[in-house]
């Protein structure tokens, strides 16, 4: 048991150490765009995947902003959530940025759960009927090794501060108040969901709370509960975007490839496969649909 443990974080480190080297190269160059300068140019930023990191995201949201040439900005998302401070940063990030120039969200096959609150804040909401969204709820999952480890012979000892500080250890049963801690954590943070589809899609807060129980929405659905404004592809967002600044041209799409980005998910999709497979004493809170 203990060579695994010793094996894996080795693999752990080399990735680690890959993903910072390539990440401070394409950091360190600048971003192609090869789209002509004029024209009714909107920026299109892609929240893909898992919402885990989210930096290259917000960087991408910051540049179009200061962009003078980009009149409005387009977030297209595939994602079926992930963790929660990240889903908030973007829902955040939107709000500023469509005090400046419109965004518009565009949801693609799946914009469920932190997918749907990266959305909430923008000027308006496309997607499609069968879009797969809404799954507001959040999810807490921590793997338990206790009964294993007793069977090969491995004890974790604790050293801690507070009754708390512990809580979720995977090598000891959870107790009733942990259980209870745990939930009502969760109870919180998927309050904190409600509270920020209410106000960003200006929504009667009690009207969010009667579909906020974790189900799952087609794009038909939503638009009738109203968390999103017409049915439409990433190019109709884009003309909408423009409409609100009264501008009738045509949209031209304009992306900003990062050099090396195919490697760094690649890169991405293994660290996260180690993670998981990686005990943790500590389970991060999920906005994500199951």
């Amino acid at each position: 048991m203990k060579e695994y443990f010793v094996w894996l974080a080795k693999i752990v480190t080399v990735f680690v150490l890959v993903i910072m080297f390539f990440g401070a190269i394409s950091a360190s160059q600048l971003s192609k765009d090869l789209t002509p300068k004029t024209g009714a140019r909107v920026g299109v930023v892609r929240l893909e995947g898992m919402i885990m990191d989210v930096s290259d995201i917000l960087s991408q949201l910051d540049e179009f902003v200061e962009d003078k040439s980009i009149k409005a900005i387009v977030i297209r998302i595939d994602s079926p959530g992930g963790a929660v401070g990240p889903s908030q940063e973007i829902y955040s990030a939107v709000n500023r940025a469509k005090s400046i120039k419109p965004v518009v969200s565009s949801m693609g096959a799946v914009a469920a759960s932190g997918g749907l609150y990266a959305a909430m804040s923008s000027s308006k909401v496309f997607a499609q009927p069968g879009t797969l969204t809404g799954s507001i709820g959040v999810i807490m999952q921590i793997p338990n090794f206790s009964e294993l480890s007793s069977k090969v012979g491995v004890s974790v000892v604790t050293l801690k501060s507070g009754d708390l500080k512990d809580a979720g250890n995977s090598f000891r049963p959870m107790t009733e108040s942990e259980a209870q801690y745990l939930t009502d954590t969760a109870k919180k943070v998927h309050e904190q969901f409600i509270r920020d589809i209410a106000k960003g899609r200006s929504l009667d807060i009690s009207k969010v709370r009667s579909f906020a129980d974790g189900r799952v929405l087609t794009g038909e659905e939503a638009k009738n509960l109203g968390l999103l404004d017409e049915f439409g592809d990433m190019y109709e967002a884009a003309r909408a975007a423009l409409e609100i600044l009264e501008i009738k041209e045509k949209p031209v799409l304009v992306e900003k490839h990062k050099p090396f980005q195919e490697l760094r998910e690649i890169l991405q999709s293994s660290k996260t496969l180690i993670n998981s497979l990686t005990p943790q004493f500590n389970s991060t809170l999920l906005l994500v649909s199951q």
